[in-house]
């Protein structure tokens, strides 16, 4: 744990508990970590990868939530496990993750006791309140496509290894629609396709 921010500033009881209890995962690309509906019973710690957490819906789309990143943990994870509510959204490794998974009754004393750790879980609740609050602006102000295709470019990568339901996923669209709208881009000289591959070529 000793890669995280808060943990430098722990008193020693707590970085003893977390030493104690923490325990070292590695999960692969495309592994769930928990679905919605789940209670959880431990809480996630990202030391590397990245991992999608999203909400479904009975229809089959999905929309993305948030991107968590190394040196945080899961807000969706971290309020089901403190509450012993169902998870409101589904985890997935995007990438091979690694980091530390501890027992949420620790993460609880902890979280009641100690304000390092307080402030932590705060930051990362104000970081997601600001994603949804741009996601619900751009979802309400921001054309579909534009949304699609500076989403593509954000990703600052050449190709694309994504097929369209995927990508229909992330923006709580469909496959049909996402497609169509690919190859609007292809017409416009803006993006390549190939089988399971997006080209930018701007």
């Amino acid at each position: 744990m000793q890669e995280f921010d808060f943990y430098k500033a722990l008193p020693k009881k707590y970085k003893k508990m977390l030493d104690k209890h923490a325990m070292k995962v590695t999960m692969p690309a495309g592994k769930t970590l928990f679905e919605q509906g789940d209670i959880c019973t431990s809480i996630l710690f990202v030391t590397k990868g990245r991992v999608r957490v999203y909400r479904h819906h009975e229809s089959g789309q999905s929309v993305t939530l948030y991107y968590l990143e190394p040196g945080e943990q899961c807000n969706v994870n971290f309020t089901a496990a403190l509450t012993s509510a169902p998870a409101m959204g589904t985890a997935e490794a995007e990438t091979e993750i690694q980091g530390y998974d501890v027992p949420a009754t620790y993460i609880a004393k902890m979280f009641l006791k100690d304000p390092i750790y307080q402030q932590y879980v705060l930051d990362l609740n104000v970081k997601r309140m600001e994603h949804m609050a741009g996601m619900i602006e751009e979802i309400r102000f921001t054309h579909l496509d534009e949304r699609v295709l500076n989403w593509m470019k954000g990703l600052e990568l050449k190709v694309i290894s994504m097929t369209h339901e995927e990508i229909a996923n992330h923006h709580g669209s469909s496959r049909e629609v996402i497609s169509r709208m690919l190859k609007k881009f292809e017409k416009e000289g803006l993006v390549s396709l190939s089988r399971k591959e997006i080209t930018l070529l701007e």
